[in-house]
């Protein structure tokens, strides 16, 4: 019978997701637990800050601090503005593009002098500096904050000039880290047998350059600047050579993270080299992103789903050293199903869209711990499952926001 209502559930999801397609009603996206984690905080100097709170913890959800880190943080602001401004531009919703406002203003105040981000806030309105994920670096929150602006500089970015032109100059100040990365292009590094690109972020970070490289074709759409093209083509190029090519291995289309090191987290490299390709026509990106998805997100899907990957490359030959298959998070998710999402609106083919199907279907609870992750009826997803017994409940920012752009897109289709 649980089995039987498992199925059942899964099948109304998706078929409400089906519809949503056609009609203008979200009834499965909901932002309770989102607008529950969106507060206001100030700076030392009394500066109102829109924040999210980062974790909310079982059994009564309460927004709680992490100690050494702090209560709010670059990389989930970022993320949420993300959803909020997509929200607001699929549902006409006033609100919530007035909350996505909101933290684009505090991501603008958490800039430094360099032109990277600060990444945690303390509680009594002070900067996190100690903490190294913290630090003003070109690294995976400073990212994200620039994926983030120009996702509202690009629809927002003409109702809102006078925040359009503060982010136009953010954006700018970013520039020259980008432009230090591309110093290194054509540099190589052999581990493990892979040949590994020397220009990526963190010199070996695929997986921080598909961030990247989608915020900088974000920036070209909006700019029209095409001086941010052969940025992109760096990136795009780092990526690719970060592609593993054996046709007899299971991981064949697979885009490396780090060395040679894969992970679900973040991996959004297919879904970047599909938005490269529509403002460049590289059809060298596109069908490595293809390859990708045709070849190597099948293997997942018969796996079940894995965490992360160590590999090896002998005599040409790519083998699999370690296999990690939990924890499993929404983040692991999310960048699939968009870059499937994408290879349908790019190629109209319905494979690609029942790819995007079957990984969202994890969070209605088509997973190894056969437990919906999703729960529309509070908006909140749970923190990740740790093994096929064992579920963490609580529910932080991330995997909520992640849930909700997952399900976002898939209405968007």
């Amino acid at each position: 019978m649980r089995r039987l209502l498992l199925i059942v559930g899964t099948l109304a999801l998706l078929w409400v997701l089906g519809a949503c397609a056609t009609q203008k009603d979200p009834p499965s996206i909901n932002l309770a637990h989102l607008n529950h984690l969106y507060d206001w905080a100030q700076l030392e100097d009394g500066t109102p800050l829109a924040i999210i709170y980062i974790y909310a913890e079982y059994p009564d959800y309460r927004p709680v601090v992490a100690q050494g880190e702090g209560f709010t943080c670059v990389d989930d602001i970022a993320r949420a503005a993300v959803v909020y401004e997509r929200y607001a531009r699929y549902f006409n919703d006033p609100d919530a593009l007035t909350k996505a406002r909101s933290l684009i203003r505090t991501l603008l105040k958490l800039q430094a002098g360099n032109g990277c981000f600060y990444n945690f806030l303390r509680k009594n309105g002070t900067i996190e500096t100690h903490n190294r994920n913290s630090q003003p670096l070109p690294d995976w929150w400073t990212w994200r904050a620039f994926w983030a602006l120009t996702e509202f500089g690009l629809h927002q970015g003409k109702a809102n000039k006078a925040l359009g032109d503060s982010i136009r100059l953010a954006v700018e100040r970013l520039r020259p880290h980008i432009q230090a990365l591309a110093r290194k292009q054509g540099e190589f590094e052999t581990v493990q047998g892979f040949r590994v690109p020397l220009w990526l972020p963190q010199t070996y970070g695929a997986d921080q350059a598909s961030i990247l490289l989608n915020a900088m074709v974000n920036t070209f759409r909006w700019t029209g600047d095409s001086s941010w093209l052969p940025l992109m083509r760096v990136q795009a190029e780092g990526i690719l050579a970060m592609q593993v090519c054996d046709h007899t291995s299971e991981t064949d289309g697979m885009f490396l993270s780090y060395k040679n090191f894969w992970h679900a987290y973040g991996n959004s490299q297919a879904d970047a080299l599909l938005a490269y390709f529509e403002v460049s026509g590289d059809s060298s990106a596109f069908r490595a992103a293809l390859h990708e998805i045709d070849s190597f997100y099948p293997f997942l899907i018969r796996e079940g789903y894995l965490h992360a990957l160590t590999l090896t490359r002998r005599n040409g030959r790519v083998a699999i050293e370690q296999k990690v298959r939990f924890e499993q998070i929404a983040y692991d998710f999310r960048p699939a199903i968009w870059a499937c999402l994408k290879a349908y609106r790019l190629t109209g083919q319905e494979k690609y869209a029942y790819r995007a199907r079957k990984f969202l279907a994890w969070f209605s609870g088509d997973n190894a711990a056969r437990r919906a992750m999703y729960d529309a009826q509070t908006g909140r997803c749970f923190d990740g499952i740790l093994s096929p017994q064992k579920i963490n409940l609580n529910a932080g920012a991330e995997s909520t926001i992640e849930a909700l752009l997952s399900l976002l897109e898939m209405q968007a289709k």
